[in-house]
C-alpha cells in the first residue's frame, strides 16, 4: 500500500526530529535538517510528492536528497569523479540529487518509508563520500544508472538562506 504524505511526515517526524518539513503543499513536502552519519555534519533537504494513484511508478516519483552544505567536492582526477553517484541538478550545479539506489530495480517505491530507507541511505552514502574524499576511491557499490534529469519539483527551496541562519 502506498504511504500518504502525512504517513511520511508523521514516521519522520518520529525518527528524525533534526528533519523537519520546512515546506508542504497538498501534494508534496521538503524536509530540511542537518545529519552527521561520521565525521561531518551535512545539511540536507529531501523533496517528496506521492503518485497519484494512477501514476505509473518512474524515477520521478521518489524522494531526492541533495547536501546543501557542505557543497559537494569535485575531483575529476578521483575514481568514478568528479562526484560518484549523484543526479545532474541543471538549476543549480552545486546542489545534485544523490544517487541513492537503483531506481530500476524498483529498490524504492511509495510503499516504502522514507525514514526506513531515503535517510539511512543517505547517511550510508555519506559515509562513502567522506571515504571517497579522504582515498580517492569509491567504496559504496552500487551500480549509477544512466544520468537522469528530474523534472522540476512543485516546491522550489534551494535552502541557503535557512543555511546562512541556523548552520
Amino acid at each position: 500500500m502506498i504511504l500518504s504524505l502525512d504517513q511520511q511526515i508523521e514516521a519522520m517526524k518520529i525518527a528524525y526530529p533534526n528533519l523537519p518539513v520546512v515546506r508542504q503543499s497538498d501534494r508534496a513536502c521538503i524536509w530540511f535538517g542537518g545529519i552527521r552519519p561520521n565525521q561531518k555534519t551535512f545539511c540536507i533537504s529531501i523533496y517528496y510528492r506521492p503518485p497519484i494513484v494512477p501514476e505509473i511508478f518512474t524515477a520521478g516519483i521518489q524522494p531526492r536528497v541533495q547536501v546543501l552544505s557542505p557543497i559537494l567536492e569535485r575531483h575529476y582526477d578521483f575514481e568514478e569523479g568528479p562526484t560518484p553517484h549523484v543526479y545532474r541538478n541543471d538549476e543549480n550545479p552545486l546542489l545534485p540529487y544523490l544517487c541513492l539506489f537503483d531506481s530500476d530495480a524498483n529498490e524504492w517505491t511509495p510503499e516504502d518509508s522514507i525514514a526506513e530507507t531515503t535517510i539511512p541511505w543517505t547517511e550510508r552514502w555519506l559515509i562513502n563520500y567522506e571515504f571517497w574524499i579522504a582515498t580517492g576511491k569509491w567504496a559504496g557499490g552500487g551500480r549509477h544508472v544512466v544520468q537522469r534529469k528530474f523534472e522540476n519539483p512543485e516546491l522550489i527551496f534551494d535552502g541557503q538562506e535557512a543555511i546562512q541562519s541556523n548552520y
